[in-house]
C-alpha cells in the first residue's frame, strides 16, 4: 500500500502546530485550560499512529519497531541536548528503576503493535484501554495506595466493559491479538509502579533507554531468525514518522500539559487516542470494528474517565501528593 500524497504535508503541518503549541507561553490565567488543550492534542497525536500501523502491512511487529524507534531515538537525543543535557547522564541517572521502566515500555510497545497488526485497531486500542484501571489494582496490591471510592466503581465498570468485548469477541480468531492489547495494559501498570518508585529521582532518560533497548532487542531478534530490515521504503517511512512525529511530538505535548494539569485530568483528557484511532482507519481504510466491541469499548472508557474524574475531584490523588 502506498503512502497517500497528502500524508507527508499532513505530518508536516502537524509538526509544525506541536512545536508551536508546545513551546509557546500562555498568561498564567490560562494555563489550566492551556494545560487541557495540550492534552488533548496529545492524545490526538498519538492516534495518527493508527494510520502509520495500517500503512506498513508488509511489516511485522519487530521490523516496525525497529524503524519506529530508529525515529524515536534521535528526538529524544535532540531534546536532551537543546535543554542542554547529557543524554548518556540522563540514562546513568535514571539507574536500574530508569533500566526497569524502559524493560516495561519496550514490552508495552511490542505487545500493543503485535495487537494492532493481528487484530482490528478498535480492539487493540479499547482492549489495551483499561491501562489506567490496570495500574491502579496493581498499585493497592503491590503498592497499598488507597484507591478511592470513585476509581473502584470505574474498575467495576471498566471490568464489565472488557467482559462484554471479550463475550464478543469468542471464535473470532482474534484471541492472541486481543490478549496482547490486554497485556499492553499490564505492561503499563507495572511501568507506573516503577514510576511510583521512582519519582524521587531524574527519569527523564527513560525514554531514551526505552528507544535505545527498543532498536538493539528488535535488532538482535532480526538477526537471531534471519529477518530483513531491508523492507518498503515508504513503510518504513510511516515506522518512522510515527516514532518521530506522532510519538515524539505527543510525549512532548503530554510533557507539556502535566505542567498544569493533574495525572487524573491527564488521563481524562488523553483518551482522545483511544477515540480517534479507530475513527481514522475506518474513515481511510474501511476497517469497522463490531457493535460489541463498539459498546464494550465505550463502557471500558466510561470507567476509566470515572477514575480519572474521582482522581481530579478536591481531596482526590491529585490534590494529595502522598498518595499519588
Amino acid at each position: 500500500m502506498s503512502v497517500p500524497r497528502y500524508f507527508l504535508p499532513l505530518i508536516c503541518a502537524l509538526w509544525s502546530s506541536v512545536q508551536q503549541v508546545a513551546f509557546t507561553a500562555m498568561p498564567s490565567r490560562h494555563f489550566v485550560y492551556f494545560g487541557a488543550f495540550l492534552a488533548l492534542a496529545a492524545g490526538t497525536v498519538f492516534s495518527f499512529g493508527s494510520v502509520t500501523v495500517r500503512l506498513s502491512p508488509h511489516l511485522d511487529a519487530v521490523q516496525y519497531l525497529l524503524w519506529r524507534g530508529l525515529g524515536l531515538l534521535p528526538l529524544m537525543v535532540a531534546m536532551a541536548l537543546l535543554q542542554g543535557l547529557s543524554p548518556l547522564r540522563q540514562l546513568a541517572r535514571s539507574g536500574w528503576l530508569g533500566f526497569a521502566g524502559a524493560v516495561c515500555m519496550t514490552l508495552m510497545a511490542f505487545l500493543f503493535i503485535y495487537a494492532m497488526k493481528t487484530t482490528t485497531i478498535a480492539n487493540a486500542m479499547l482492549f489495551s484501554s483499561a491501562a489506567p484501571l490496570i495500574g491502579a489494582l496493581l498499585a493497592w496490591l503491590v503498592l497499598g495506595e488507597r484507591i478511592l471510592l470513585g476509581t473502584w466503581l470505574g474498575i467495576a465498570v471498566g471490568v464489565a466493559g472488557l467482559l462484554v468485548m471479550t463475550w464478543g469477541e469468542l471464535g473470532s480468531g482474534d484471541a492472541i491479538g486481543n490478549l496482547a492489547a490486554f497485556g499492553t495494559g499490564c505492561a503499563y501498570g507495572l511501568y507506573s509502579i516503577i514510576a511510583r518508585l521512582g519519582r524521587d529521582r531524574d527519569m527523564s532518560g527513560v525514554v531514551l533507554g526505552w528507544a535505545l533497548l527498543t532498536i538493539v532487542s528488535c535488532g538482535l531478534m532480526l538477526w537471531m531468525t534471519g529477518g530483513s530490515v531491508a523492507t518498503p521504503m515508504p513503510e518504513n517511512l510511516a515506522a518512522l514518522v510515527h516514532g518521530g512525529v506522532f510519538i515524539g511530538g505527543g510525549m512532548i505535548l503530554l510533557n507539556r500539559a502535566a505542567r498544569y494539569v493533574g495525572a487524573g485530568q491527564l488521563v481524562l483528557l488523553a483518551q482522545t487516542e483511544t477515540i480517534l484511532g479507530p475513527v481514522w482507519v475506518f474513515l481511510l481504510f474501511q476497517e469497522t470494528p463490531r457493535l460489541t466491541t463498539i459498546v464494550g469499548g465505550a463502557v471500558v472508557l466510561a470507567g476509566v474517565m470515572l477514575a480519572a474524574f474521582a482522581r481530579a475531584l478536591p481531596g482526590g490523588a491529585d490534590a494529595d501528593p502522598a498518595r499519588a
